[in-house]
């Protein structure tokens, strides 16, 4: 059974296997390959606050770390907050992606109080913007040359989903 859990630092490790992913750093916004053991391990003792919250996803009958979902820039006065989900290769395809997200979003409406959970994801992410829409995320409009990864210009699209 897969469930959301606290950050540990005994999660570092697998952590740095989906940031230093060869493939993974042509689908993100930022460069996680140059994140280290030392700068893992802040983030880490600092995953958890008021405006920023980031859950290990993880199987519960052995505890192993998949994958890394957070909600972040949590605005309680606006009631909203963008959604952010990372995972091992060792997740992708069994449904613990989707699990981890219905469980994430039930937290964000229910516990926070959120009405607006959103997200933006580069264009060119296929296979993310499908699950995004497979969850219930809505396209709300795209950022056209927003964002100069590999050399290029990217467009950044954006998604939501609101309290039903």
């Amino acid at each position: 059974m897969i469930i959301l859990r606290k950050l540990q630092l005994k999660d570092v490790p697998l952590m740095l296997e989906w940031m230093h992913d060869e493939e993974a750093k042509h689908i993100f916004q930022n460069n996680f390959a140059e994140i280290d053991d030392v700068a893992a391990k802040k983030f880490v003792e600092n995953s958890f606050r008021e405006d920023q919250q980031h859950f290990a996803i993880v199987d519960n009958q052995d505890d192993e770390y998949l994958g890394t979902i957070s909600l972040k820039n949590i605005d309680l006065k606006n009631k909203n907050a963008e959604y952010a989900i990372s995972t091992r290769k060792k997740a992708r395809g069994t449904g613990a992606n989707q699990k981890a997200t219905e469980s994430l979003l039930k937290y964000g409406f229910d516990k926070l109080q959120l009405h607006r959970i959103y997200l933006n994801v580069l264009s060119s992410n296929k296979r993310a913007i499908s699950f995004y829409k497979k969850c219930g995320f809505i396209y709300e409009g795209k950022f056209k040359d927003h964002l100069f990864i590999d050399d290029r210009y990217q467009d950044l699209e954006w998604y939501a989903i609101c309290k039903k």
